[in-house]
């Protein structure tokens, strides 16, 4: 019996210190909120880290290296606030003073690296495989986008043209069954990640706008933010590999990295190109994105029940689940 409890603690042992990190930090926020009267972090940046940790053991399958990267931010954040102590002049050490304003920092540091080390170390599994739906349920997103942003009027014809002969192109291939070359593979890639920078940017901007959410007498706009806070931090990843896989076609880009331009460009296709899977996707699965995505957004459009960010997000991170489900029931009426 103890020898398989040993095994089990062996096998878990980063899910055991992330769990026992949890309830050091939930003793410390509580002691550190009876006598300050305020939390150690708010609310929405545990949101960001919790989405940043979900996504983690979603895409390596293991505790391993979000336990590793917090414990690691949190040793940095603390050697530099006690190198500051010691670099400045009559400062007083003040363990606790250090202890809180690394708490605070922390967050960022962790953020960062965790980004960097996946960028570096999966970049394989940071870019999965784009297919015909992804870019299909993106493109009917952009649109619905366009709309709401105020894009779709007259003066902006030459980028309705645009918007639509792209939105087009992908349907054609949701929808059809012509062979995928690699300028095709290429061209819905890019379209891909263009369309979530433009997202991107437009979720950071609506952030700016709802500050920390910290009162308990504030609950459910504190739980809302809260799970846009979460969404981001599922989603930062790959929003920073999509602005590397688009960055890298501007000329610039070799100043920084001393490459030649040619080579750059060619790997960025291949990039582009492997990212895409060959399977095309079924024209029932196809059409079922179609009607729940576009009156998911038709609805709140319409309804405005939740603003543009948070309901392009949440139906990114929901829609598979639900396209799953929709081809369990149809495989059993079958």
């Amino acid at each position: 019996m103890n020898a398989k409890l040993n095994a089990k603690f062996s096998q878990n042992i980063y899910l055991f210190s992330f769990i026992f990190f949890l309830i050091l930090y939930t003793f410390c926020d509580f002691y550190f909120y009876k006598t300050e009267g305020i939390h150690l972090l708010p609310l929405h940046i545990l949101a960001l880290i919790a989405g940043i940790i979900f996504e983690s053991k979603r895409i390596t399958k293991k505790w391993k290296t979000a336990t590793l990267i917090a414990i690691i931010s949190f040793i940095l954040t603390f050697s530099f606030g006690v190198f500051l102590y010691y670099i400045s002049p009559n400062a007083k050490f003040d363990l606790r003073l250090i202890l809180n304003v690394s708490i605070l920092a922390w967050p960022i540091v962790f953020f960062f690296l965790y980004v960097a080390f996946s960028l570096i170390f999966n970049k394989r599994k940071i870019a999965p495989q784009l297919t015909e739906g992804i870019t299909l349920m993106l493109s009917i997103a952009m649109i619905y986008w366009f709309i709401d942003v105020g894009l779709a009027i007259l003066t902006n014809f030459i980028l309705i043209i645009i918007v639509i002969s792209f939105c087009l192109f992908s349907f054609y291939n949701a929808f059809s069954k012509v062979y995928l070359s690699d300028t095709k593979k290429l061209t819905l890639s890019i379209w891909s990640s263009v369309i979530i920078m433009f997202f991107t940017l437009d979720n950071l901007a609506a952030f700016f706008h709802n500050g920390n959410v910290i009162s308990t007498n504030e609950l459910i706009q504190g739980t809302y933010v809260a799970v846009q806070y979460f969404l981001l931090g599922i989603s930062s990843i790959y929003m920073i590999q999509n602005f590397m896989m688009l960055i890298g076609f501007l000329p610039s880009w070799k100043i920084f990295f001393f490459v030649e331009y040619s080579d750059t460009i060619s790997e960025l296709k291949n990039d582009h190109i492997a990212r895409y899977s060959d399977t095309q996707v079924d024209k029932s699965d196809s059409m079922f994105c179609v009607i729940f995505v576009s009156t998911i957004f038709f609805l709140n459009y319409c309804l405005e029940i939740v603003p543009r960010q948070f309901i392009i997000w949440l139906t990114f991170v929901t829609f598979p689940f639900f396209l799953v489900t929709y081809n369990h029931f149809l495989k059993k009426k079958k």
